[in-house]
């Protein structure tokens, strides 16, 4: 007789139904239900941590109520929850950069990659949605691959946890407005979350000015998602994860900008009234059985996820002021599949094995109006003519591991193995075997070590302009500054990280860590043009070094976190995209090591949070920015800045239909400094940008 577990998947098909019909079917009776609920989740919970394991990582764990103590709360955007944590540096455009990379992250949900999208801007992660975070780098175990920087692992919330309906409405400065309804609960074996929020305010993109009031900075974020789970028994369940967003932004203005070029007819310019839009949507599903048996345990899913950016500009403006005024529709569509498998084979080892695969497509639509120009640049004409294009890229992304974790003695424990990945597309063809290994050691009840190496093969986005497309603006206002164009490579590295914890006493936990990259093909990313689209290119040689150290303090009412990190990175010889780059920075690059235009060399965030009986809670943090790169070769860098934000909760408990009511009052940058993020200068960088001023921000949360 064949094992339960290899069974069970063929009855996938039949639950998934289950998991669309039954939610729709509950939410349509109106009379009470009679039956309890029986869902238990807690186990198959375990089970799916030691499916994949961060043994040997550095893992930094983001619980509720740390997420309740930053700005916002669950309004936040997710970029924010992320800087709360150890080697994390702030960017404009929502991005975040993790122990020096630029991107770089792989985003999983309930053990399950999301599958990667376009280099936007737009968040589309709620962190509404969020039970818990944990933010996985250093040393990844083999289960890990592609995206190596780190692992945002998140945990969704479930309806056994959530039970019962939540209705947000905050508003405030910026012309804030952001309601939001959050309903989760169980009916028999069913376990389900959804949740929903509109965002509308006058900031959607950091001012590129150093002004109050941005111009031309309205955004509408709308964002959908649902996690539904069916336990069919003790050790088996199927779930299902959907989600959606839709966001409109305005490319904010810079007023008093002279015009660069002359357009027939049109006699009245206006940098301030430029009239630059950008839509970005994102959808996807995630379908996924897990099931235990006996020493055995698995994980597989199947995922798609279509996602597009749109940009328009302003036809006549953009044109006298950037010489081009181009529309762009960047658009994807991935399908996928992933299994993961833990064995427990006795005392001292337990093998762990899997693969993920999947194919994109990928299609650059573009239709620009530009003049024609001499040599030198000069425009040769008032009249512009159309240039349209079209490009396809595809792409096959897989990889396979196995690895063995290993008790040597009760203390002591190795995890080792290795991943094949391969990385198949129009423009590139290369695979990599990677061996890792981890080190834990517990030296006593309070200190453990780890030391660990790993061989990455990071692949770059398939987001590929191909030299045919620059060959139709020779002559042009749109010409490159030169017309060689590489493809990206597969980044591949070795890093290697050694680290500790220990705990101080019962209240009160440090960490430290250092870490070190030496790259070939080091990826980086970079927005070229007008569009807010981030494109890869790459670097012959890199290197990445770096430390960090955390604390937490909990103690009763009173909650105290600090984190420390140094990061330098180094890199020579673009090899890749090199048409975005002028020729005196490429030639420069080619025979200096400079450092990355993403490296904060300094970075702490600090906060504290105090529960004040039942009156209120009571908390402020401080995320001090050492300052990004800027200028020629990013040989200089932008000021130093240490934004303080403070905000105090109240929750009332209540008899009736209303549980409960929770009232925040929020202050983001309380001494209302101001301070910069970007210049405009820089490789890759195209617009200057500031940091939020002072907003105050007030929310009430209704709990039925």
């Amino acid at each position: 007789m064949l094992p339960r577990f290899l069974i069970s998947p063929f009855r996938a098909g039949a639950i998934a139904f289950v998991l669309i019909y039954v939610p729709f079917c509950a939410a349509a009776q109106q009379a009470p239900q009679t039956v309890e609920s029986v869902v238990v989740t807690g186990t198959l919970d375990q089970d799916r941590e030691q499916i994949a394991p961060a043994l040997g990582a550095v893992v930094h764990t983001i619980g509720p109520e740390a997420i309740a103590a930053i700005p916002q709360g669950s309004d936040a955007a997710f970029s924010q929850v992320l800087l709360r944590a150890p080697g994390v540096v702030a960017d404009s455009l929502g991005e975040v950069h993790v122990r020096g990379e630029h991107g770089d992250l792989t985003y999983r949900l309930n053990g399950v990659l999301l599958p990667e999208g376009l280099n936007g801007f737009g968040q589309e992660i709620d962190t509404r949605l969020i039970d818990n975070v944990k933010l996985i780098d250093g040393t990844l175990p083999a289960q890990f691959g592609f995206r190596t920087a780190g692992i945002v692992d998140i945990k969704t919330k479930s309806g056994a946890q959530f039970d019962g309906t939540e209705i947000g409405l905050s508003g405030g400065g910026f012309n804030t407005i952001q309601p939001s309804v959050s309903t989760g609960g169980t009916a028999a074996n069913l376990d389900y979350f959804v949740t929903a929020s509109y965002k509308h305010n006058d900031l959607g993109i950091e001012n590129p000015i150093a002004s109050l009031t941005p111009l031309h900075d309205t955004t509408g974020q709308l964002k959908l998602f649902s996690y539904l789970s069916y336990q069919i028994d003790d050790a088996r369940r199927v779930s299902m994860l959907l989600s959606a967003s839709d966001a409109q932004f305005q490319i904010p203005n810079t007023p008093g900008l002279a015009p660069e070029f002359a357009l027939a007819g049109f006699t009245q310019p206006n940098s301030a009234t430029v009239h630059e839009r950008q839509n970005e949507q994102n959808y996807y599903a995630v379908l996924s059985y897990q099931e235990t048996d006996g020493p055995i345990s698995f994980q597989g899913s199947l995922y798609t996820r279509y996602g597009q950016i749109h940009f328009t500009p302003d036809d006549t403006q953009d044109l006298v002021f950037q010489g081009l005024a181009g529309r762009e529709l960047n658009a994807f569509f991935t399908n996928g599949t992933q299994f993961d498998l833990s064995w427990n084979l006795g005392a001292t080892h337990t093998l762990r094995g899997g693969f993920i695969a999947d194919y994109t497509r990928e299609a650059l639509n573009t239709d620009t109006l530009v003049f024609p120009a001499g040599s030198s640049g000069a425009q040769l004409s008032t009249s512009p003519s159309r240039i349209a294009d079209s490009t396809q890229q595809r792409g096959l992304t897989a990889g396979v591991y196995l690895q063995d974790e290993w008790k040597l003695t009760p203390d002591l424990t190795l995890n080792y193995g290795a991943r094949y990945d391969r990385f198949d597309t129009s423009f590139d063809h290369e695979g990599q075997l990677s061996p890792r290994a981890n080190l834990v050691w517990n030296l006593d009840d309070t200190v453990t070590v780890h030391a660990g190496y790993a061989r990455y093969f990071t692949p770059p986005s398939i987001q590929y302009i191909p030299p045919s497309t620059l060959a139709k603006f020779a002559g042009t206002t749109n010409a490159p500054a030169n017309f060689t164009d590489e493809p990206p490579r597969v980044e591949r590295a070795d890093y290697f990280d050694v680290g500790f914890s220990k705990a101080m006493t019962d209240d009160w936990a440090i960490t430290g860590d250092g870490f070190l990259k030496q790259a070939k093909n080091l990826l980086d990313l970079g927005q070229f043009g007008s569009a807010v689209i981030l494109s890869p290119f790459s670097y012959r040689v890199g290197r990445v070094i770096g430390a960090e150290f955390g604390s937490n303090y909990t103690s009763g009412p009173l909650t105290l976190f600090a984190n420390f990190s140094y990061v330098k990175t180094s890199a020579r010889d673009i090899n890749s995209a090199e048409f975005e780059f002028a020729p005196d920075e490429l030639a420069y690059i080619q025979t200096h090591n400079i450092e990355l235009d993403h490296e904060g060399r300094y970075t702490i965030s600090a906060g504290a949070s105090y529960q004040w009986g039942e009156i209120a809670r009571f908390y402020t943090d401080i995320l001090y920015g050492y300052g990004l790169r800027k200028g020629f070769a990013n040989t200089e860098k932008l000021p130093e800045y240490y934004p303080v934000n403070v905000g105090v909760e109240h929750i009332e408990e209540l008899n009736g239909p209303i549980k409960s009511l929770t009232f925040r009052l929020d202050c983001i940058n309380i001494a209302d400094e101001v301070y910069r993020l970007r210049d405009g200068s820089g490789l890759g960088i195209s617009a200057s940008q500031y940091g939020q001023r002072r907003t105050i921000l007030a929310s009430l949360t209704g709990h039925l």
